[in-house]
């Protein structure tokens, strides 16, 4: 990379006149640059500093006069200063001029001096100008002068010697002011170069380090720059491919429909040779104008194992709770209930022990719990007690100590009541706990300590407790499978899930909320209206013995069936029964619901024949009303229920009891 502390050097060529100037003004500019001047122009200046670039010496900038410096220009490896006549140094060319003759030719290089021909006329001087391109133009310009009979001529170094030789008198038009300009701007111009070689090598750099394949083309698709990894994938060096055009070296990484629309392509996926291959092609503009273009590859590969890392490194918080109890779908009285006394529960900081059949949301009502709580920006560690093993279990509830078993992680393990400290810990299929670990449990929930296995000095936590199981604990202390001690120290605050089946005026709303997110899932929400109507009429017919979780199996099922269809395409009733035909098992021949039976009259000794116990009587009693009430309505079943004040599928239970 170049050394940004190196003075600028700046390279002078002219000739005997002008560099005698230059040669009295470079050694005042010694602390800002290296200034050399050579007394060579044209070819012999250009011989001399190609010679020198190709050994190895260091030049920044050229300066020159006149045509020497368009000639240089044009054929110099660096950038080239053209030293211009200052306003004061002309003023001063033409007053001496003035005082030499009374008629002066001014020979400037390509422009025209402005306004020295009304500072002559103030002077009482005839001044007339011709400037030149070429020192054949400055030759025939001098030679017309003479023979006019001007007598002094302004003008560069190259034309002041040919007017000398031509006989006439001459005045140099640059002086120490051009000079010093023409120096200060090679400077800046060298700082500039500079900055930029810093930066391209700096860009160099980067592009070199980078895993992706870059290459970057000009508005014709010629190659500019490459990096070492689109390198190995042409498989060519650098030397090969600049300058050749990108489409012919490689048809499939084209850039030319970039170039001529002018629009970038990204995330384009294409197979080259054996590698797959993630492509973009970008448009490069300046002012405005098309510059070219860029094209980046990376090996889906690379891709493929960075979105491993970055989702193993930067996984979700594991101890946090997503659900709040108004996510918890259901307006029945029930739930309303539900929700009420877990707003209730979240106030406080009591053991709560939330009973259900699985599958009814014993877990989502935790997590509302902890996030109606104080508790809330606190961890909600949540463990399933029938999941592990007795000796995991023991571990990963109360942590162990560096040694205290064969294979134990160094510096020991905290467990999950030390992980959920200040936070929550949710206790699921607490029912399903070894009595080993309840007697335990029992004195963390007392002591509010935890022992490490293998270790002597108890853990203070401070944990709100939450446990849940689906198990009947009183009956689990009888069966002396449950400690009553630990029972009595969990239910406090008691909480008790209805079944799905209890709660049938829930069915539609949590169906429709759950089909929405499914069919969200699966790319196809327009169908949502198609499939609610389609679903909706066979939920009542079932018992739902697996509750919401079963719902959410049998909707993600249907969310599938309308997923990859065309929006208005139809889906036969039959398609439905293939996939969820559980919601058809209870129904008799032809889809239609068994009518209802009415009640004989009993014969022999059993017609007088009465209940002899409570339970029995009622049983009686409640299904000769359901026969009435179906008897009424015709046999309606959806009528008998809404009057019953209860479910289709509790009625059916009923019915099938009493067949």
């Amino acid at each position: 990379m170049p050394d940004p502390s190196r003075r600028p050097i700046i390279w002078v060529f002219s000739t005997s006149r002008l560099r005698q100037v230059f040669e009295g003004v470079a050694p005042s500019y010694a602390g800002a640059a290296d200034v050399r001047v050579f007394d060579k122009v044209f070819e012999e200046a250009l011989e001399i500093a190609r010679a020198r670039v190709e050994s190895g010496e260091e030049v920044d900038v050229f300066v020159a006069a006149g045509w020497n410096a368009a000639y240089l220009r044009d054929h110099a490896p660096v950038p080239v200063v053209l030293v211009s006549p200052s306003a004061s140094d002309v003023l001063q060319a033409l007053a001496e001029a003035c005082r030499l003759a009374r008629r002066v030719a001014a020979i400037p290089f390509r422009k025209a001096l402005a306004g020295v021909e009304a500072f002559a006329e103030s002077l009482g001087v005839v001044l007339e100008q011709r400037p030149y391109e070429t020192l054949e133009d400055a030759r025939a310009a001098v030679a017309d002068f003479a023979a006019r009979g001007f007598e002094v001529v302004v003008g560069p170094g190259p034309v002041c010697d040919v007017a000398e030789r031509a006989g006439l008198r001459t005045v140099l038009l640059y002086a120490r002011d051009s000079v010093c300009e023409a120096i200060e701007q090679a400077i800046e111009v060298a700082r500039a170069v500079h900055a930029e070689d810093a930066e391209r090598e700096r860009l160099r750099g980067i592009l070199d380090h980078l895993v992706e394949g870059v290459v970057a083309v000009d508005p014709e698709e010629r190659i500019q720059s490459v990096n070492p990894a689109m390198e190995r994938l042409l498989a060519a060096s650098a030397a090969e491919v600049l300058g050749r055009k990108l489409s012919q070296l490689a048809p499939d990484l084209s850039l030319a429909r970039v170039l001529e629309t002018g629009n970038a392509e990204l995330d384009d996926v294409q197979r080259i040779g054996n590698r797959t291959l993630v492509v973009h092609r970008i448009p490069l503009r300046q002012r405005g104008g098309p510059r070219g273009a860029v094209l980046t590859c990376q090996d889906a590969s690379t891709i493929q194992r960075l979105d491993r890392n970055l989702r193993s490194r930067y996984r979700p918080r594991r101890f946090v709770a997503r659900h709040l109890l108004s996510s918890i779908a259901g307006s029945s009285p029930a739930m309303q209930e539900v929700r009420a006394l877990a707003e209730r529960y979240a106030r406080t900081d009591a053991t709560v022990l939330v009973t259900g059949e699985s599958g009814t949301g014993k877990e989502l009502v935790a997590q509302g719990i902890h996030n109606a709580s104080t508790r809330r920006d606190h961890p909600f560690v949540a463990i399933n007690c029938a999941a592990f093993p007795e000796a995991l279990l023991e571990s990963e509830l109360f942590g162990y100590d560096e040694g205290a078993f064969t294979g134990s992680r160094r510096g020991g393990r905290p467990g999950l009541f030390e992980a959920a400290h200040t936070g929550t810990i949710f206790l699921d299929e607490i029912g399903d706990m070894p009595m080993t670990l309840q007697t335990r449990l029992l004195r963390v929930l007392q002591e509010r300590q935890v022992l490490r296995l293998g270790s002597n000095d108890p853990t203070p936590v401070d944990v709100r407790v939450i446990a849940a199981t689906n198990k009947d604990l009183k009956q689990a202390v009888a069966a002396r499978e449950f400690r009553d001690d630990l029972y009595y120290r969990l239910n406090i605050l008691k909480l008790h899930l209805p079944p799905l089946r209890d709660r049938e005026e829930d069915l539609a709303a949590i169906a429709a909320d759950l089909l929405q997110r499914a069919l969200l899932r699966h790319g196809a929400p327009g169908a949502h209206a198609r499939a609610l109507t389609l679903l909706l009429p066979r939920l009542d017919g079932y018992s739902w013995p697996g509750n919401v979780r079963e719902l959410e199996n049998v909707v993600e099922r249907v969310a599938v069936l309308f997923a990859d269809r065309e929006p208005d395409a139809a889906v036969a009733e039959g398609a439905l029964r293939r996939i969820v035909p559980e919601l058809f098992a209870e129904e008799g021949p032809g889809e239609a619901a068994p009518p209802a039976r009415r009640r004989e009259p009993a014969s022999g000794s059993a017609a007088g024949a009465r209940p002899t116990d409570l339970r029995t009587a009622r049983d009686e009693q409640e299904r000769e009303l359901i026969r009435r009430v179906l008897d009424e309505v015709g046999g309606n079943q959806s009528e008998a229920a809404r009057r019953l004040g209860i479910g289709r599928s509790t009625l059916w239970r009923k019915l099938k009891a009493g067949a």
